[in-house]
């Protein structure tokens, strides 16, 4: 069975910083990166990174990978990893989806999450367009339209208050849980900005190319909005759901993967970066907490 220093699951931001550091020490490495699209692969521009600011996700991995390749030191396996336990040795055993199987002295999860999108005609024709997860990612894009901000909590409705000003000044707020209430002061609040609040759930999109032009609620009442602010619920993916298992990986309040602020978690030589340890992360964010897995496996080889 072959044996590497390190293996890196997920070849996205925070996985390729980390393949980076850790070929520049001299280490064998093998990054594990699904063949499917990745999850930011509809993105029209990755925002916010000084030097790689509007470059599309595939254009940064090429990019990546020429920088990282000089080093000789990480293959690429565009394979599925589909367990990950502990052998006698002490060493951890990657299964793959290809049937190969191989050991290494450190893992890191740098696999993201599933976005689960809404089954609604027209959300993924508009999706990372105008239809928007994040608008520090693509705000900037939408400026000066008229938003949307589709909530699921009234945390969720509150943040989006908060922020929408900074990108338009005409937003509509839209309750898609039919259960969800807001209090009293969080009410007065939105108002007072001068948001109007409509009740969901959003039953259909109407967008034509791409561009939103409404929603329609199930009470049948039509909204115009032109971009919508809507973060899909986060689906884990099934060997994060192992590794919590299998591992008895402990989770925040939020799901996600409890670490140390180096990405460690208590199972040593495991660490954990990006999606699956950070909420929401940008892609700058993820790079740092490859960075710092990096850095914290270096310093601790030899300990």
């Amino acid at each position: 069975m072959k044996e590497v220093d390190i293996a890196i699951i997920g070849g996205g931001p925070a996985g390729l910083q980390a393949a980076l550091v850790l070929s520049r020490t001299r280490k064998s490495i093998v990054v594990f990166d699904t063949p499917s699209p990745p999850r930011n692969g509809a993105s029209h521009g990755v925002h916010n990174v000084l030097g790689l600011d509007g470059l599309l996700p595939a254009e940064i991995r090429e990019q990546a990978w020429s920088q990282i390749n000089v080093y000789k030191q990480a293959e690429l396996r565009k394979e599925i990893v589909t367990d990950i336990s502990h052998g006698e040795d002490g060493l951890f055993i990657l299964s793959a989806d290809s049937g190969i199987q191989l050991k290494a002295k450190r893992v890191i999860l740098a696999l993201g999450y599933v976005d689960q999108y809404p089954d609604l005609d027209g959300f993924v024709e508009a999706w990372a367009d105008t239809i928007i997860p994040c608008p520090f990612c693509d705000g900037y894009e939408n400026r000066d339209r008229t938003w949307g901000l589709v909530a699921r909590s009234e945390m969720h409705a509150v943040h989006f208050v908060d922020l929408v000003n900074h990108w338009t000044h005409s937003a509509k707020l839209i309750l898609n849980d039919p259960d969800l209430k807001l209090d009293a002061a969080d009410e007065k609040k939105i108002v007072e900005f001068g948001i109007p609040i409509y009740s969901g759930p959003i039953t259909a999109i109407d967008q034509r190319d791409g561009k939103m032009q409404a929603v329609t609620l199930q009470n049948g009442e039509r909204v115009e909005v032109e971009t919508l602010w809507w973060a899909p619920e986060r689906k884990k993916t099934s060997l994060e759901k192992r590794m919590i298992e299998s591992f008895q990986l402990e989770l925040d309040d939020t799901g996600l993967i409890k670490t140390d602020e180096e990405g460690q978690t208590p199972v040593h030589g495991l660490y954990a970066v990006g999606d699956v340890a950070q909420m929401m992360p940008s892609a700058l964010g993820a790079m740092v907490g490859g960075n710092s897995a990096a850095f914290s496996i270096v310093r601790q080889w030899y300990a």
